[in-house]
């Protein structure tokens, strides 16, 4: 027994030596709340209609970087503006990677969103010059279709009036403007307002993101898929996902067919991609990367990432746009007064007009600030053991960026909870950069969201249509809430609001 006992201790004493991490001898990994159980972890504690405050008290409550267990899996939490700039700014390439997610891979496959590595940096290179180039084009832009759907979007809401409905559901409005304004970027085409298509589509839209958000818990307890009655949705959400990426296989096979994309002049994201997927095709010397990220499948789940990610985090930021606004009208009379100014009633403004309306840019972004609606963004996973504030961050931790105490940090905004569009303006109210320290509205570092400069186009060009034409105010005897509740992204209650022509 002796010498059993003797060489493990000798196996033992190998093992230590072969794993012995220099950066870690003195390191203490992240300090972790108290309350983990076996098998859910830290879920338990989590405030299921706001998590995010639960996670914003332990980072006040154990420092800018804890752990917590969600089930078995020990993520790692990165908050406030300082640490997020050492962790996602200065090693930027080391915490660019995605964890596995199981419900993603399982059910929608490897896409762009949760890919990582070159696969990642090459589709993301190819992305970020096409939407430059559209968002500055002048003819046949994003800029174009936003202006044409606003326009569409007014002609509906004047024949409303005219019928004497004073009633608007904002973010049912805008729905349109932002899934046509989508449609026509990703496929090159659009819906009449309105049309049965449009509305079905809406339907199956709303269908799935319900789905989404119910198998949310299966990403840390991926054993719950066969709970009764139905896995908190998970077989349905795998016929649902299957049933959209056909669709938008069957999209790309339409256009391979009628190979109408090979015409230069197309420059829908879909065309782009096929003329792409050709040349990848022809090349002998294409690279295993092109390979993987030019094909119909990888293609098709991109298309269904991009329209997924987009219309609902637009849609919940004009809900939360309109209910600042008739909740502090000084800033919509405000803003509208500074439209009128300098545009009148009848002249369009566009996004290059921003920089004459600082007020209104500084609105949006204090809407944005406020609303907060992705606490967390995606996941993100570190390539290589590091440090980070004097704590050990293991290779392949899954990393979690708490944007939201970044967003209600009195040390970037003072009065955080307050809603002062002022405060991102200098002396001569103009727009201060220096001011919006801490401003991350769409992540930090290698895989900032890349819908940026559209989400912020669209914000901007409607909500100044909107407000140069209507006043909008409660509607009498109606209870109107700033309550923030989490699904998916963080959304108000339904409402509805009273439109008045100027």
């Amino acid at each position: 027994i002796m010498l059993v006992l003797v060489l493990l201790f000798v196996i033992y004493c190998l093992w230590r030596l072969l794993t012995y991490r220099p950066d870690a001898k003195h390191l203490q990994l992240p300090p972790t709340p108290y309350g983990r159980l076996p098998v859910i972890g830290h879920l338990w504690r989590l405030n299921s209609v706001k998590p995010f405050e639960t996670i914003d008290y332990w980072s006040r409550e154990y420092g800018d970087i804890f752990s917590v267990f969600f089930g078995t899996q020990r993520v790692i939490v990165i908050s406030r503006a300082r640490l997020m700039r050492d962790a996602f700014l200065k090693q930027a390439d080391n915490f660019s990677g995605r964890p596995t997610l199981f419900v993603h891979e399982s059910c929608w496959g490897r896409g762009h969103i949760i890919s990582d590595g070159d696969e990642n940096t090459e589709m993301r290179k190819f992305l970020s010059k096409y939407l430059r180039q559209k968002i500055g084009d002048a003819r046949g832009g994003i800029q174009v279709a936003l202006i044409r759907e606003i326009q569409n979007m007014i002609d509906s809401i004047d024949a409303k009036l005219q019928r004497g409905e004073t009633h608007l559901d904002i973010e049912q409005t805008v729905f349109y403007v932002v899934g046509n304004v989508l449609t026509s970027f990703l496929f090159g085409r659009t819906y009449p307002h309105g049309s049965l298509e449009f509305k079905q589509n809406s339907l199956w839209l709303q269908r799935t993101l319900t789905l989404m958000e119910r198998t949310a818990p299966l990403t840390f307890l991926p054993w719950l898929r066969y709970a009764p009655p139905d896995g908190f949705g998970y077989w349905k959400m795998k016929k649902q996902a299957a049933e959209v990426h056909q669709m938008m296989r069957d999209e790309l096979e339409q256009r391979l067919v009628i190979i109408d994309y090979k015409d230069e002049s197309k420059s829908d994201l879909t065309s782009v991609l096929l003329r792409k997927l050709d040349e990848v095709r022809s090349d002998r010397s294409a690279t295993v990367i092109e390979q993987s990220n030019f094909n119909e499948d990888r293609i098709a789940m991109l298309m269904t990432e991009m329209f997924f990610a987009a219309i609902q985090t637009e849609c919940n930021t004009f809900g939360w746009a309109f209910l600042y606004f008739i909740e502090h009208p000084q800033v919509q009379q405000k803003c509208r007064q500074q439209i009128l100014a300098k545009f009148g009633t009848e002249s369009r403004v566009r996004w290059s007009d921003r920089v004459h309306l600082p007020y209104i840019e500084a609105t949006v972004f204090e809407v944005q600030r406020c609303a907060n609606i992705a606490p967390f963004s995606v996941f993100h996973r570190n390539y290589h053991a590091t440090t980070l504030d004097g704590y050990y961050v293991p290779a392949n931790s899954t990393i979690l960026m708490n944007l939201y105490s970044t967003l209600v940090d009195p040390n970037c905004f003072r009065d955080p909870h307050a809603f002062e569009p002022e405060r991102f303006l200098d002396d001569n109210d103009e727009l201060s950069f220096r001011k919006m320290h801490g401003l991350y509205l769409y992540g930090l570092g290698k895989r900032i969201c890349m819908g940026e400069s559209i989400a912020r186009c669209e914000l901007f060009t409607v909500i100044c249509a909107l407000l140069q034409r209507y006043r909008f105010r409660k509607i009498p005897e109606r209870g109107y809430s700033l309550e923030k509740k989490m699904e998916l992204t963080i959304h108000a209650d339904p409402y509805e609001l009273l439109v008045e022509p100027l």
